[in-house]
């Protein structure tokens, strides 16, 4: 599931997938909504996480648990990258993943570095969003490798596909403003 936020750190695109997870709409989860569906115990963990994310403008990879549509908790894998534009290298956000994990982590350290990227499991979601959950795993990959000028150019990748992103977004909010 993907996710694009602005410099400020709010949500600004966030994939279909989640409705279905969390019972949430898409609109409810915009901004900070989605923190609301954080386990309690995590909240805070992950909000300083993403907030020092942000005033660092570095990546960041974070586990926690995300209350479901059932009312259950689930273990998540979160991650992002930052994004940035001209001029000067402007921070624009960030572009990220979420993804359940399989099984609760044995260590329950909320946050990590860079974790061995899954196979992204969303077959539904705009191709755009399933590209780039495939960009953002092969950005671990690469990040891994240390292969620095590869990395450059798949950020320079998540840069341009968060912008059509946020584009289809607001796309799709005026279609649906036009209907009504």
């Amino acid at each position: 599931m993907v996710f694009v936020t602005d410099a400020a750190g709010l949500v600004t695109h966030l994939g279909r997938h989640w409705t279905k997870l969390t019972g949430q709409t898409l609109v409810e989860a915009r901004n900070l909504g989605w923190s609301r569906v954080v386990h309690p115990d995590d909240r805070d963990i992950v909000r300083d996480l993403v907030l020092d994310a942000i005033r660092t403008r570095s990546a960041f990879t974070v586990r926690f648990r995300l209350r479901t549509v059932t009312g259950e908790y689930v273990w998540i894998v979160s991650g992002a990258v930052p994004s940035f534009g001209p001029p000067g290298r402007t921070f624009l956000g960030f572009l990220g993943s979420l993804m359940p994990l399989d099984e609760p982590p044995d260590d329950i350290v909320r946050a990590a570095g860079l974790l061995k990227p899954p196979e992204p499991p969303w077959q539904d979601g705009s191709p755009l969003e399933r590209a780039a959950d495939y960009l953002l795993a092969a950005h671990s990959l690469i990040a891994r490798a240390a292969r620095l000028e590869t990395l450059e150019a798949v950020e320079i990748a998540l840069r341009r596909l968060g912008e059509d992103l946020a584009e289809e977004t607001v796309n799709e909010a005026s279609a649906q403003a036009e209907f009504h």
